[in-house]
């Protein structure tokens, strides 16, 4: 058996493991602190969900798996973290424009939530990275 971990397929456990960190993320960002009592937002959670299952498909039947749809799933994936991340900085859009451009009196709180969430974006990034690399990656050369 050939050594199962290639450079797209590193990518994609890459990317799984930011998409699933930048995931959680969200969610204690959005459930606990200053973000509590606003309203919690379902869909990054559920287009990352899918995009972690589409991306474990991927790695797990990568050799079954015709090249097309391979490609096809590699990009519906990276347009689904796309939508997570769009999501994501919808939600904290009004936590930057408070610390960061009217920094007038706000809570500790307030700001420790928009570090974290940064922190929850750059991840989201990391794995649509990494997936935009892994589709590039593996492909044979033609001579």
């Amino acid at each position: 058996m050939k050594n199962m971990l290639n450079k797209k397929t590193g990518s994609l456990l890459i990317a799984t493991i930011a998409a699933l960190a930048g995931m959680i993320v969200y969610i204690i960002t959005s459930v606990t602190g200053y973000l509590a009592a606003s309203a919690f937002n379902p869909w990054p959670i559920v287009c990352t969900a899918a995009s972690i299952i589409l991306l474990a498909v991927i790695i797990f039947l990568n050799r079954r798996l015709q090249a097309g749809i391979t490609d096809v799933l590699v990009i519906l994936a990276s347009i689904l973290l796309l939508v997570s991340f769009y999501f994501f900085v919808l939600s904290r859009v009004q936590l930057a424009a408070d610390v960061y451009f009217i920094p007038v009196n706000y809570p500790a709180s307030e700001a420790s939530a928009l570090h974290i969430s940064i922190v929850g974006v750059a991840l989201y990034l990391i794995a649509d990275i990494a997936v935009i690399t892994a589709a590039f990656a593996g492909k044979p050369v033609q001579e």
